[in-house]
């Protein structure tokens, strides 16, 4: 959470440059953030609670950890927060949801 956040005070320019390939990367990067955030907050969850809930609540706490990280993006210089990246943070958090859930299945078969 804190890397989120220190990427996210980082002053932008306020512009779209053009540059399809800076933009992708960009998203790109957004979607490693929460599957990683996603991940590491099942990992914790998953200790005390059953896997069902730990899924669940892990990605709850991500979204709205997104939700949050966009308003604050609103007061950075040369930042906004966007709905669009919130979609694309769902997106990495739903891609972890799914790799927990498969590599469980895997991990049940292999016993």
């Amino acid at each position: 959470m804190a890397v989120i956040f220190v990427l996210s005070s980082i002053e932008g320019s306020g512009y779209y440059s053009g540059n399809i390939f800076l933009f992708l990367k960009r998203k790109f990067f957004h979607i490693i953030e929460y599957f990683i955030l996603t991940v590491l907050f099942f990992s914790a969850l998953s200790q005390s609670r059953k896997y069902d809930k730990a899924l669940l609540f892990s990605a709850i706490l991500a979204f709205f950890y997104g939700i949050s990280d966009e308003w604050h993006q609103t007061f950075v210089f040369g930042r906004e927060g966007k709905v669009r990246d919130v979609a694309i943070d769902l997106a990495g958090i739903i891609l972890a949801l799914s790799f927990i859930s498969l590599f469980r299945k895997w991990k049940s078969t292999k016993k």
